[in-house]
């Protein structure tokens, strides 16, 4: 059977997303995926082998891991406040082995989550270290300042928030469009850099922020402050990973979120991470997550691993602030039948303003 270029790559990066997954069945699956037999398929692994785009490792389950390069570099943070482009331009992009929608996807997250380092942290030393392999590039940005938590706590502060906690600082940057430095900034980065990427994280004092990633939070994050740890024990760091033959279209996410005349109108916020892991049950989370949400036009809110729904939560967002702010439309995704339910019960409940004579 002779199949395209494009078809033999679909199949060599399918077999190396099992291998990542560590997954044992990889041979069974990749050939009912593609209608090849198991011989075929050990055939595309030979050719990666020779490659040297995996190796054979007999601790893994599925007897074989992604094979890696690593690139590091450090910089002063005063010296790059003129020469941000020429780092990304002279050292970072020329390792990248990426197709062209990845290669602008990459020229508009690096300098966006470099930046952030450059103009927010109040450190004096940046660390990039990239980890490539022949399905996907991991390149982690590391600042020794502040923190991004504690410096949104500040900002918050300086603005007239009360008494802001970390649950708050999560909440914002979930929500986008947050900056301490208005005059200078829109706070878009980290928003689209979360819908850009396969995977990205923000790791800060013991707490996380994170998209793309599955399985159990905690194992998740255990990993990843594991990771993040082994690179800097205080500041920021960030943790970026996108396949180099993606397909997503860079154009395309920002016009779901962003109108040409009118800006970032829509937000997506992902309401369980956004609630630290937890399920949103109380009004005082429901008022962290609408907190600004006036500023956009639409605001989506996805429920994905969310088991339930408190009632004050579902009541504060769905009738109280959705009833004081009409020209936003509220719109909740990704509901199993428990949060619909109390979705549903909220939208419908009328409170009467009770008389007495």
């Amino acid at each position: 059977m002779s199949f395209t270029e494009i078809k033999r790559r679909e199949i060599k990066n399918y077999l190396l997303r099992k291998i990542d997954e560590d997954d044992a069945s990889l041979i069974g699956k990749t050939a009912d995926a593609f209608g090849i037999s198991a011989t075929s398929v050990k055939r595309y692994l030979n050719a990666e082998l020779s490659e040297n785009h995996i190796l054979r490792d007999d601790s893994q389950a599925c007897g074989y891991l992604l094979q890696f390069r690593t690139c590091d570099f450090s910089y002063n943070l005063i010296a790059l406040e003129e020469r941000e482009d020429s780092v990304i331009y002279d050292d970072i992009l020329p390792m990248l082995d990426v197709n062209e929608n990845a290669g602008r996807i990459w020229r508009y997250t690096l300098p966006e989550m470099l930046n952030n380092a450059i103009e927010h942290s109040r450190g004096s030393k940046v660390r990039v270290c990239a980890q490539l392999n022949h399905l996907y590039s991991r390149i982690c940005i590391t600042d020794d300042g502040i923190g991004i938590f504690r410096n949104i706590i500040e900002t918050l502060k300086k603005f007239g928030f009360k008494d802001p906690k970390t649950d708050d600082a999560v909440a914002e940057l979930y929500k986008g469009k947050f900056t301490s430095i208005p005059e200078r900034h829109t706070g878009e980065g980290i928003f689209f850099t979360m819908r850009l990427l396969d995977k990205l994280a923000v790791v800060s004092g013991g707490t996380m922020i994170r998209s793309g990633y599955t399985g159990d939070a905690s194992v998740v994050k255990s990993h990843l402050l594991a990771y993040a740890m082994k690179l800097s024990e205080k500041g920021t760091v960030v943790i970026m990973q996108l396949e180099n033959d993606t397909k997503r279209d860079s154009g395309e996410v920002f016009n779901t979120y962003a109108d040409v005349d009118e800006g970032f109108i829509v937000t997506r916020i992902p309401v369980f991470e956004a609630c630290l892991d937890r399920d949103p049950v109380a009004r005082s989370q429901a008022r962290r997550i609408c907190l600004r949400l006036d500023s956009f036009k639409e605001a989506i809110l996805d429920f994905a691993k969310v088991e339930i729904m408190g009632q004050g939560f579902a009541d504060e967002v769905f009738r109280v602030y959705a009833g004081q702010h009409p020209d936003l439309t509220i719109r909740p995704v990704n509901m199993n039948a428990e949060v619909q339910r109390m979705y549903l019960y909220s939208i419908n409940n009328r409170v009467e303003i009770p008389r007495y004579s």
